[in-house]
């Protein structure tokens, strides 16, 4: 993909910059050609802002681990997305703090053991496309009640 990229961007800047130097100069100016560079080396994304609330974690269970999931539609992530552009995910602590997954933090629990906690996700290609999201403890246990709410941000990059 990255080398269809670069020659997709040096193509497009070669012809850019022959078809601006056999035209007229008052043809284009430096800020629409800039422009055209920028959009052609910028691509295209969309934010997807994405609230898991506690009752929506389920628990997954096997005679060898357990973890909580949340599935969520995510229609916006096409074929052309999944095979040739990105998709990534954030975890937000707050307003003003994010961090890509996967999220590992190390706790201390009750009993004075540390364990770590684990937020990933995937992303599956389908009718809807969907992306899980994953809260994993080391120790494989499970909260009394529900895991916490979490806010996540889907980037997709086409």
């Amino acid at each position: 993909m990255k080398k269809k990229f670069f020659l997709f961007s040096l193509s497009t800047l070669l012809v850019l910059f022959l078809g601006y130097g056999c035209s007229d100069d008052d043809f284009l100016s430096d800020r629409e050609i800039q422009e055209m560079i920028d959009n052609s080396l910028n691509g295209q994304w969309q934010i997807i802002p994405i609230d898991i609330a506690g009752s929506d974690w389920q628990w997954f269970e096997n005679d060898y681990e357990g973890y909580y999931l949340a599935t969520v539609d995510l229609p916006e992530l096409t074929d052309y997305i999944f095979d040739d552009g990105a998709a990534h995910a954030y975890y937000y602590f707050d307003e003003n703090r994010k961090t890509a997954l996967p999220y590992v933090k190390t706790t201390i629990a009750d009993n004075g053991i540390p364990f770590t906690e684990t937020y990933s996700c995937d992303f599956e290609l389908g009718n809807p496309s969907t992306v899980t999201f994953y809260l994993e403890a080391s120790d494989g246990g499970k909260y009394d009640g529900n895991p916490p709410a979490a806010k996540f941000t889907v980037l997709l990059i086409y």
